[in-house]
């Protein structure tokens, strides 16, 4: 999928910044204070259902009764702070009042525009740019490599307090490179992003790791390298077509969630 800017999500988090106030010199935004001013209690919930993640609770007349957020256990801190404010941008989105009530699953908090989930893929957008604004990650991370150690950094509670997969997911989204993020489970992909610049056929959902990838080795049971490496190109390029190119990978290994994220980023040759 090929991520794209806008809608009601991105709109609705730039107004909301710009009438709280929200501060540029730190970038890791307060969700607990934004949580607090709306009186939005969170509750940590043991729902045993699938893929559940997180769920809006909004009385009929939100001006009499404060709402509240649901969250399952298990997120790690970073991960927790996006459910939040994706549940967030269900809440403050004005469209998003006449959504269907109903948990958010894992697949929602990845959701794209041209995924058909309007709902949740607006929620994303807000809450991307609530918590890594756009032209203040995209100056971070326009010093930087497409790689997980960069990554890594953005995400730590010391810029943007994130999940590694949400500053890659942003990362993306802003990198004027030509590069793709792959989530796998189980050596299949499960998902895949594109930066605008990147205009390559890839394995796309449901199908197998290429057998040389480092992703693929990851699945196997090889430590993940710190550091991208450089690989055959067409390892991953399906077309060998191609203009000559050079192709480096990187992955990030997430034992917890059995996930395999690979970033692959391709220079094209003078």
């Amino acid at each position: 999928m090929r991520r794209r800017s806008g809608g009601d999500g991105r709109r609705t988090a730039r107004l909301f910044r710009r009438a709280r106030e929200l501060s540029d010199e730190q970038r890791a935004c307060d969700v607990a204070a934004i949580l607090a001013a709306d009186e939005i209690q969170v509750v940590v919930s043991d729902s045993a259902d699938p893929g559940y993640t997180a769920c809006l609770v909004c009385p009929p007349d939100r001006d009499a009764c404060p709402s509240g957020i649901l969250l399952a256990l298990g997120q790690s801190p970073g991960r927790e702070r996006f459910s939040l404010a994706h549940e967030l941008g269900h809440y403050h989105i004005p469209s998003h009042r006449t959504k269907p009530p109903g948990w958010c699953g894992d697949d929602d908090m990845v959701a794209q525009e041209d995924g058909g989930r309007r709902y949740e893929w607006e929620a994303n957008e807000f809450a991307a740019e609530l918590l890594m604004p756009h032209h203040l990650f995209g100056h971070d991370a326009g010093h930087r490599d497409a790689a997980f150690h960069e990554i890594v950094e953005l995400a730590s509670p010391t810029w943007y307090d994130v999940s590694v997969t949400a500053a890659a997911i942003r990362f993306v989204d802003v990198t004027r490179e030509a590069c793709a993020l792959v989530s796998a489970h189980d050596g299949a992909v499960d998902w895949v992003i594109k930066s605008e610049a990147f205009v390559y056929r890839i394995p796309w959902r449901r199908d197998p790791l290429p057998p040389g990838s480092l992703a693929s080795a990851v699945t196997r049971g090889k430590g993940a390298p710190t550091r991208p490496e450089q690989i055959d190109p067409y390892t991953w390029l399906e077309n060998e077509q191609y203009t000559p190119v050079e192709l480096f990978e990187s992955v990030h290994h997430i034992p917890t969630q059995g996930q395999v994220l690979s970033l692959v980023w391709v220079i094209a040759e003078a």
